[in-house]
C-alpha cells in the first residue's frame, strides 16, 4: 500500500513539474509555450534572419504566423499570442482555437535553414 502511494505521488510530481514544451537541450532552436507567450531561443551559434514562428492548430485550418526579422545568437524573444495572425488577418485567440504545435523556420547568416517544431502544452 505504501509503495503504491509513493509511486502515485512520484508520477504526479513528474507530470506537474514541466510547464512548457519539453525539448532536447542540444537543439539549436528552442521553443517554449505558455498561456501568454511563445518564447524562441537561438542557440545556433550565428544570428538568424527571416524567422517565422507559426502556431499550427488542430486540423490545420488556419496557420497563425509572426515574422521576426532577426534573432541574434543566444537571444531569447517572447512573442505574445495576440501578435499572431492568420493569412486572412484573423487574430489568434487561445479561447477559440486549439493549437497542436509551434513551428519555427529561420535562415542563419550563412544561408543554412533551421527548423524546429514542438507540441503545444
Amino acid at each position: 500500500m505504501r509503495f503504491c502511494l509513493l509511486a502515485a505521488l512520484g508520477l504526479l510530481a513528474l507530470g506537474c513539474s514541466e510547464q512548457g514544451a519539453a525539448q532536447d537541450a542540444n537543439l539549436p532552436l528552442k521553443i517554449t509555450t505558455s498561456q501568454m507567450y511563445i518564447t524562441v531561443r537561438n542557440d545556433t551559434g550565428l544570428p538568424l534572419k527571416d524567422v517565422s514562428v507559426e502556431i499550427i492548430p488542430v486540423g490545420r485550418a488556419t496557420v497563425f504566423k509572426k515574422f521576426l526579422p532577426r534573432l541574434e545568437n543566444a537571444e531569447s524573444r517572447n512573442v505574445m499570442l495576440t501578435e499572431f495572425y492568420g493569412r486572412d488577418g484573423t487574430p489568434f485567440n487561445l479561447r477559440a482555437i486549439k493549437p497542436r504545435s509551434v513551428e519555427v523556420k529561420a535562415k542563419d547568416v550563412r544561408g543554412i535553414d533551421h527548423t524546429a517544431e514542438t507540441p503545444w502544452r
